[in-house]
């Protein structure tokens, strides 16, 4: 089961948000797959999950994609588009990418996950 908590947000010294996020972060390790642009599939977890996008540690290191297909414990599929990468020192792929092109129906359905996984960790 991983472990989850919601992350705290960083306030300066007025008191304001220095986050821009506009949902709270869960830190969760979960396995991932990815493929971008129908090639071939492949692996890594998240460090941390959001309504709105994600961090990831992907296996494939050769290069950022810039938009990917994820999918969460093989139930949750969603586009996300790379808005930040840095490579680390075991040779894999440090991402934070933002979902992208999800509508109504796949914006509950990524709420009522979250929800779970929060359920789970309690």
């Amino acid at each position: 089961m991983p472990a989850l908590y919601l992350w705290p947000v960083r306030v300066d010294n007025k008191g304001m948000s220095m986050d821009r996020r506009q949902t709270s972060r869960l830190k969760c390790r979960l396995p991932l797959r990815y493929s971008r642009g129908g090639s071939r599939v492949c692996g890594g977890y998240t460090i941390d999950i959001s309504e709105t996008g994600a961090r990831l540690v992907l296996d494939e290191a050769a290069s950022s994609p810039a938009q990917i297909t994820l999918e969460l414990e093989g139930r949750i599929t969603v586009l996300a588009r790379t808005v930040w990468a840095e490579r680390l020192p075991d040779g894999k792929r440090l991402v934070g990418v933002t979902f992208e092109g999800m509508h109504f129906g796949q914006c509950l359905t990524v709420s009522s996950y979250l929800s779970e996984l929060v359920a789970r960790a309690a």
